[in-house]
């Protein structure tokens, strides 16, 4: 028996900046991203809505950060122990195009088909909070999407603490 596969991978290289990251896949000019944005600051580090997925990086920035996005067609098996930082939300895909953005230029698309989906977000590779010391510190962030039919609250499952701390 072989062990459960996403349908489909795609990586990439993406920029980080500004210690923030949106998925989005359903963009309009009525989008609130500030509200995310502050949401996310103060609470576990992500909010969602109808819009997308704000989440918050341990880094301040990586212009060469890796992205992986997964899609699978049911829930993917549970890694955590892999990861850094790990969180949770729903994410709602019009137009079979989800988009991922950061301040200052740190665009890219991907084809999902529309839908509502849960979607994980995990990130390795952290060496600092805020200024990680190298405009490529290494981290590097996995996205994966599977079909669901309610909404998943937003939640950070586990964070990064720095060695020192």
């Amino acid at each position: 028996m072989t062990a459960p596969a996403p349908r489909r991978v795609e990586e990439t290289t993406v920029r980080l900046d500004y210690g923030q990251f949106c998925l989005c896949g359903n963009p309009s000019p009525d989008a609130d991203y500030l509200t995310l944005l502050e949401q996310a600051i103060k609470g576990p580090g992500i909010a969602a809505d109808d819009n997308g997925v704000i989440v918050i990086s341990p880094h301040q920035n990586n212009v060469e950060m890796p992205l992986r996005l997964e899609v699978w067609d049911d829930r993917p098996f549970d890694d955590q122990k892999e990861w850094e930082e790990v969180f949770e939300a729903s994410l709602l895909v019009v137009d079979d195009v989800l988009h991922y953005s950061s301040p200052t230029d740190g665009v890219a698309t991907f084809e999902v088909s529309s839908g509502r989906y849960a979607v994980r977000i995990s990130g390795r590779g952290f060496v600092n909070r805020g200024w990680p010391g190298s405009m490529t510190p290494g981290d590097r962030w996995r996205v994966q999407l599977w079909p669901c039919a309610g909404d998943v609250p937003e939640r950070r499952l586990k964070e990064w603490r720095h060695p020192a701390a």
